[in-house]
């Protein structure tokens, strides 16, 4: 993956992943051809040959992700596929909510009737669920597995230990922030549902999503496999989209996924230590042995506004300016962001950066 894939990247400094990842130049064209087959060909023969591709398209899914395609669902996006899978369990479960996760994900839970305790964000929080999980009676752990807004990176070793501890417990993992942005095998993992949107890290472009259920979430539907994906493909889908999902996920394995992963984590490590040294960022995010490369810097408003003159796309998330550092960002990038913030810094040293 090299800069001229993506054309932003050769005049804006873009650190913006978390909100939405950039198309390729390959993606757009293969799109483009994909709509020209269904001009020339017509709407039948376009939709026949698709879905004639849906089991092609999950044992890619599948392979890509490490599970059985019976248990891999494409779907729209995360709050469908989400309110889907939750449509098969009993209502009589009890969820365990961050009260700071993604809106949709915890509105899931509202919607289904699902009884709900929620818990406060902290840097600490996977003590917190402990000593929850102890003391009340619940049955589902959904949580998004990088928090949206801070970047905090839940551990997945907890959560083995969690279910270790507690084998009857669903665990349920939001991933659009995580899928495509670390190397992920579902059947090794500890969570029993993932469900995530791939226009972000994924780099596939809007109206697409996986679900990726384990045996034991699939026992507790009461349910087959192919019964629960009757389901989730009532109607028709966007074949468009899928196949956009389809084609990202194969370049990512042709482009040596590995690889990026390892350059992108270097580059989000350096980014911590950096930021963490100018005091744009809590201590906790470097005191913890692993975080993402999503990190909710201080300044508001006036540091996003300053970002943006600067030709540096990010968002605000809280009170804070959120940025993202995916594998098509270079060194250089950090660089300028640090410049910028230095500058930012010296231009408000009224503030207060502590």
């Amino acid at each position: 993956m090299i800069k001229a894939d993506y054309p932003i990247l050769t005049n804006t400094t873009y650190l913006n992943t978390a909100y939405v990842g950039l198309m390729s130049r390959k993606l757009a064209a293969f799109r483009r051809e994909q709509e020209e087959i269904y001009v020339i060909e017509g709407g039948d023969h376009y939709k026949i040959k698709a879905y004639k591709d849906l089991e092609s398209m999950h044992q890619n899914f599948a392979h890509f992700f490490g599970l059985s395609a019976a248990r891999c669902f494409g779907v729209s996006n995360f709050s469908s596929g989400l309110r889907t899978a939750l449509s098969f369990l009993s209502k009589q479960n009890k969820v365990l909510l961050i009260e700071e996760d993604y809106p949709s994900l915890r509105a899931a839970f509202f919607e289904a009737g699902i009884e709900a305790v929620q818990l406060s964000m902290q840097p600490n929080i996977e003590e917190v669920i402990a000593q929850k999980l102890e003391t009340e009676r619940i049955t589902i752990l959904a949580l998004s597995i990088i928090q949206y807004t801070t970047g905090l990176l839940i551990s997945q070793e907890f959560l083995k230990q969690i279910k270790q501890e507690h084998p009857e417990l669903i665990i349920i993992g939001d991933g659009t922030q995580f899928l495509g942005a670390h190397n992920f095998h579902f059947d090794e993992s500890p969570f029993d549902l993932v469900v995530a949107s791939g226009y972000k890290w994924l780099l596939a472009g809007f109206g697409n999503g996986l679900v990726l259920c384990s045996k034991f979430f699939v026992s507790k539907t009461h349910r087959t496999p192919q019964e629960i994906r009757a389901v989730f493909f009532q109607g028709h889908f966007d074949i468009l989209a899928m196949a956009s999902l389809d084609f990202a996920i194969k370049s990512l394995k042709e482009n040596n996924f590995d690889a990026l992963i390892q350059s992108k984590t270097a580059l989000a490590e350096a980014a911590s230590k950096q930021l963490t040294a100018l005091e744009f960022i809590p201590l906790w995010v470097s005191e913890r042995e692993k975080h993402s490369s999503i990190f909710n810097i201080k300044g508001g408003e006036k540091l996003f506004q300053f970002l943006w003159k600067k030709n540096i796309r990010t968002v605000q998330r809280g009170s804070g300016v959120r940025v993202s550092f995916h594998f098509y960002n270079t060194l250089h990038d950090l660089e300028y962001l640090i410049e910028s913030l230095e500058e930012f810094k010296k231009l408000n040293s009224h503030l207060s950066f502590n």
